[in-house]
């Protein structure tokens, strides 16, 4: 039997309904996007201490980072847009209109395109990495939210 022990709370705003995390490529960081209250909050993996909290749009629903590890993108719920934050400073870098209800996000293989389930719009949008800007939305099912790409 494997021994589980609590290592840290780390306290949130009151109703700011912690909804996603995930820990950065390199292990150092772990990204939570605060869904109520519109935050993406970056701790420090090591003793979880706050690097950064930058507000977001509506209802942030979780984020992942491009495969050159220069931005991460941060989807949304309840926006129709998809936030573009540079990984090293935390900071807004551009905010790229993709239809509503942004969700996953997955990224082509040369790391030139990436792919967002739009919840909202039955639909998957489709990112020029490099120019940061909507390529097309491709029509899906109803209210994709999973999504892998090979």
């Amino acid at each position: 039997m494997v021994s589980r022990k609590l290592v840290k709370t780390v306290s949130f705003p009151a109703h700011s309904k912690p909804h996603m995390l995930r820990v950065s490529p390199d292990g150092k960081e772990v990204w939570v996007q605060t869904a109520d209250a519109n935050t993406n909050v970056v701790l420090d993996a090591a003793d979880l201490s706050v690097l950064s909290t930058q507000p977001t749009g509506k209802y942030p629903v979780t984020n992942a980072w491009t495969p050159d590890r220069r931005y991460a993108i941060v989807t949304h719920g309840q926006d129709v847009f998809a936030q573009v934050v540079d990984a090293r400073t935390f900071k807004e870098v551009k905010r790229v209109n993709i239809g509503q209800g942004g969700s996953n996000v997955g990224f082509s293989k040369d790391g030139k395109t990436a792919f967002i389930a739009l919840t909202g719009a039955d639909a998957v949008a489709v990112i020029d990495v490099a120019k940061l800007t909507l390529i097309s939305q491709i029509k899906a099912g109803k209210q994709p939210q999973g999504l892998i790409v090979r």
